[in-house]
Parts: structure tokens; sequence; C-alpha cells
């Protein structure tokens, strides 16, 4: 789905939670292009800003027991 204006994550590698709005212009992403960024979401939690970034609170850890792996395939028209 879309991003909504506030919505925030914890980044692969942070600690803190940020804001995805944020999170985007410091990855230089374009104001038209931010209209084309979805996310993936369990139990109303931000796993992934798809093709950016995943939630380090989803990151794969020694801890961890099983592993969903999902492929974004970007078609270019």
């Amino acid at each position: 789905r879309k991003y909504e204006n506030g919505e925030k994550f914890i980044p692969l590698g942070m600690k803190n939670k940020k804001k995805i709005s944020d999170f985007l212009i410091d990855q230089k992403i374009s104001s038209k292009d931010k209209e084309n960024i979805r996310i993936l979401e369990s139990n109303d939690e931000i796993i992934w800003v798809i093709g950016k970034r995943i939630s380090d609170k989803f990151k794969v850890s020694e801890f961890s027991k099983n592993i969903l792996e999902i492929k974004f395939i970007q078609e270019i028209f």
C-alpha cells in the first residue's frame, strides 16, 4: 500500500523510528518517485519500504526461527 504522512519505521541499522518521508528525503528520492513508493506491513507494523529498506525489527538474526523471502520485481514500461 502507499505510505501515509507521518508514518514511522525503524530502518535497518538504526535504533530509533524515523518518518518514512524523512527516510525518503535522506535517500534522495524525488517527489515524483515518492508517489510510487509502497510499504509492506504486518499487524500494523511496517516491515519494508519496498525496494528501499526493511525495518530493523524484522531483520534476520541468529535468533530467527522462520524466514520469509519476498522478491520485488519492478516492471519497466
